[in-house]
């Protein structure tokens, strides 16, 4: 036997299961079992998960499915699901498959471990493709065949604790009970109940007799099947509950999904817009996008040069943790546009050098995304001497906003120069409004993610959302700057040089709302601020540049009051106010009713200074609220990105 020897720390924050290969199987030391029967792994997974739960023909009709599986280890049952799917299918049909893991392997060691199947070897490079580094908390990936697949990565009661999903099939593949026995605790049966609803199949390889007990116990009924190869017996079940148990608070429950696919109009046509709409036309939705300007990413996500980088925080709270997850899932989706020449985060005095480096140590990224280096490393990567240390992001860098915003909406309708001044719900369709008052057209769902113009309609007035002024400079290169290979970013940034210039910035100011109706003028002064605040940190890469050469750009950005975006349904927040009163005296015996929404009314706005990292991931949200999905992430993540938690804290703060 042989084990994997060479990662590192850093870049296994979970458990490692110790891979070893017995006789061309493998196997897990850290349990003694292995991760596939020697009589034929992929054939075992037919019989017992796949014939288990009935499929194909669980799935025949369904406009969405979706399989939780516990134990995901080496992949093999999620890529037999993947082929049974695509071949059996109903068109259009998506298909969820939530996989948890505690102890998971390396991209190296899952590469390894699918080569024995090259029936799924076609399958396995595209699993291979979007598969990182693990890292603890929930990851979604997208593959081919309306397929998305969200891995759980933790220990399972936590993680199924955390997870908002409705599932329709389990897998239970842990290692054996008697080696896992965390697995197959009475509080994770208990978490796969309340996720299950009337008839959700179920299906394992074991017959231990407490895992049947524990299984009736928590409303399955059980029956005893022909095993695999050797083995005797498994089990197959049924859960007898009548509907499964949401555990959100009642002001955040979800929103009742009027359409199972629709027509969908999001206002605004930059980065959140755009975003949006993807989403929903990876479901299927015809979009349409509408945009008040002259043409797509006008506004502020107008930018030549957008920097791609995550907003993290030294200790691992919901700020941090969701930049985290949303930095995978744009780099994931950015693949095509961006240029990942790398960026340092100059840490310009010692508190901020203490900050990295709890930042690098804190696990929320791996190292491969994440590392902390000295300022002669730096100096090395950045090709031009750095006096600062840094993190440094290798898969960082940049790319062209507008490039962005035309491949997302290349599949929507686009209208183009039209203000939306009103909407009007009629019981059954949404009526979209011109600012003159001209109907435009009629929509099952509408987005709003046209930025602080979201706070302008009646329907969602109440946001209260921020608006700040930013500009950024465009300057030629100069000999001590040509050279500049990483992106930059010390309060500020600075790019490499791209089509003869370098993008610096960025201002960052609060705007009176009377300057709002007007795009906002390149103010000379602020290249001068910008090119300050550069001269500070490295003090003669723009010596003898050309004042006059000085080109720039200048756009509001939408911000909120805690840096997170406003992604998810909006209430009517009269109603909101009333129904949940009692918040305000924290009484613990109210009882509440849940949540009433603006039918179809959704938002994705407040995205900052961050839009290119954190809008793919916030509108996957959205979509999934739309779509009565599971959720990408962790339910204390998604709820702190609800419109709703400033109606909620708003009703705390009163009586304190």
């Amino acid at each position: 036997m042989s084990g994997d020897t060479h990662i590192s720390t850093r870049e296994r924050r979970l458990p490692d299961p110790g891979l070893v290969w017995d006789d061309g199987v493998a196997a897990a030391a850290h349990f003694g079992d292995v991760y596939f029967s020697r009589d034929g792994g992929l054939a075992e997974t037919r019989h017992v998960f796949l014939s288990g739960c009935d499929l194909p023909q669980a799935w025949s009709e369904a406009d969405c499915f979706t399989v939780g599986e516990l134990g995901f280890g080496t992949g093999r049952n999620f890529l037999a699901t993947w082929e049974l799917w695509r071949k059996t299918h109903k068109p259009g049909a998506r298909l969820h498959y939530i996989a948890v893991e505690g102890y998971p392997l390396t991209p190296d060691e899952l590469r390894r471990c699918l080569t024995p199947w090259p029936e799924l070897a076609d399958l396995a490079q595209g699993l291979l493709r979007v598969y990182g580094a693990p890292q603890p908390g929930f990851h979604r990936l997208f593959l081919g065949d309306n397929i998305f697949l969200t891995l759980l990565f933790g220990e399972a009661a936590c993680v199924l604790e955390q997870l908002e999903a409705n599932v329709d099939a389990w897998f239970l593949d842990g290692f054996a009970p008697d080696r896992n026995p965390a697995m197959w605790s009475s509080e994770v049966f208990t978490q796969i109940a309340q996720l299950s609803h009337a008839g959700t199949r179920l299906a394992t390889y074991s017959a231990a007799s407490d895992v049947r007990r524990g299984l009736d116990a928590t409303g399955f009924d059980i029956t005893k099947a022909p095993g695999f190869g050797t083995k005797r017996e498994m089990l197959r079940g049924r859960f007898r509950g009548t509907q499964h148990t949401s555990r959100l608070q009642p002001w955040f429950a979800r929103p009742v999904r009027t359409h199972k696919q629709g027509h969908a109009v999001i206002i605004g046509g930059g980065i959140a817009g755009t975003s949006a709409a993807h989403a929903l036309q990876r479901r299927g939705w015809r979009t349409t996008i509408i945009e008040r300007n002259a043409a797509l990413a006008d506004g502020a996500s107008g930018n030549p040069v957008g920097v791609l980088m995550p907003r993290l925080t030294a200790a691992p709270n919901l700020d941090g943790r969701f930049y985290a997850g949303a930095w995978r899932t744009a780099l994931n989706g950015l693949s095509d546009i961006n240029d990942r020449c790398g960026l340092l985060q100059l840490a310009t005095d010692g508190g901020e050098a203490t900050r990295h480096i709890a930042i690098a140590a804190n696990g929320l990224l791996p190292e491969s995304f994440l590392s902390y280096v000295t300022a002669d490393q730096a100096s090395d990567i950045a090709d031009c001497k750095v006096q600062h240390s840094a993190l440094y992001f290798p898969q960082g860098g940049w790319c062209d906003p507008r490039a962005f915003c035309h491949a997302l909406s290349a599949a929507s309708d686009v209208i183009l120069n039209t203000a939306v001044g009103a909407l009007h719900h009629d019981g059954s369709m949404w009526r979209i409004m011109n600012d003159a008052g001209d109907l435009v057209m009629q929509a099952d769902v509408v987005v709003l993610a046209n930025a602080h113009g979201a706070a302008a309609l009646p329907a969602s007035a109440w946001l209260p959302l921020q608006v700040r002024r930013g500009q950024i400079t465009m300057a030629p290169p100069t000999p001590h700057s040509r050279g500049l290979r990483t992106v930059l970013t010390y309060g500020g940034y600075m790019t490499p040089a791209h089509n003869g210039a370098h993008s610096i910035g960025a201002t960052f100011d609060w705007v009176a709302a009377s300057d709002l109706n007007t795009p906002p003028p390149v103010i000379a002064k602020d290249h001068v601020r910008n090119l300050d605040d550069l001269a500070r940190v490295l003090p003669d890469i723009m010596t003898g540049l050309d004042m006059d050469a000085l080109t720039g750009r200048a756009g509001f950005r939408c911000t909120t009051l805690d840096h997170l975006p406003m992604a998810g349904p909006l209430p009517s927040a009269e109603t909101y106010q009333r129904d949940f009163a009692e918040l305000r005296h924290g009484h613990p015996w109210a009882r509440y009713p849940e949540a009433v929404y603006q039918p179809g009314l959704y938002t994705l706005t407040g995205l900052g200074a961050r839009g290119l990292v954190s809008a793919p991931l916030a509108a996957e949200i959205v979509a999934s609220h739309i779509c009565g999905e599971p959720w990408p992430l962790e339910r204390d993540l998604v709820t702190a990105l609800h419109p709703a938690r400033i109606l909620v804290r708003d009703l705390k703060r009163r009586e304190a």
